[in-house]
């Protein structure tokens, strides 16, 4: 990531271009006339902001792709955020639903609104709205391992703020590997406690 940042060429408008670049432009950077970026690393969420910020059309203007393998490692991995269903209260009505909320039939009345990828190996693929969702849909339900990115898992007093300005810091000199690291972590401990 070092070198790749260290680039400016790599990023549209350079550092400090990134730096005053906010998310929906960033995605749309990749659609303008001419284009300002090859493409963008990103949730599944970015067909919904395509759509909103510009005329391109999925398949023929843009498309996705799993992350390449690293040295070998990777597969059909995936990291992503997502949303956890919580009984507070143990009872038998409690039980049916998150039995059904769990279910392929409650999955696919969500999927098919758009906007919702399950995990569940029995819902059909075909009741994705595009073939875009049913790419990313369908790795989701397949991949061998899937983690939680890190925005998912650490705490709000991390993630707002100390993890945001760390790596904004990291993309101003990206050659401090090692001071970033271990500024994210010096902050994270603290958001921990």
């Amino acid at each position: 990531m070092s070198q790749v940042l260290g680039d400016a060429k790599n990023i549209a408008g350079g550092t400090s271009g990134a730096l005053q670049t906010n998310f929906p432009d960033s995605v749309t950077a990749v659609f303008t006339n001419p284009p300002k970026a090859a493409m963008i690393f990103e949730g599944d969420f970015v067909p919904g902001v395509v759509a909103g910020q510009s005329k391109a059309k999925p398949k023929t203007d843009y498309n996705v792709f799993a992350f390449p393998a690293v040295n070998g490692q990777g597969g059909d991995y995936v990291v992503g955020g997502g949303d956890v269903v919580v009984m507070f209260k143990d009872s038998p009505a409690s039980r049916a639903l998150v039995r059904y909320l769990a279910s392929p039939e409650a999955a696919e009345i969500w999927a098919k609104r758009g906007g919702f990828s399950s995990p569940n190996k029995n819902v059909d693929p075909s009741v994705y709205p595009d073939d875009i969702t049913r790419t990313t849909a369908t790795a989701l339900a397949n991949a061998s391992t899937f983690r939680f990115d890190m925005s998912d898992l650490a705490p709000a007093e991390f993630v707002g703020d100390a993890e945001f300005t760390d790596l904004q810091a990291f993309l101003k000199n990206p050659s401090d590997v090692d001071g970033t690291a271990a500024k994210l972590e010096k902050d994270a401990a603290a958001a921990y406690k």
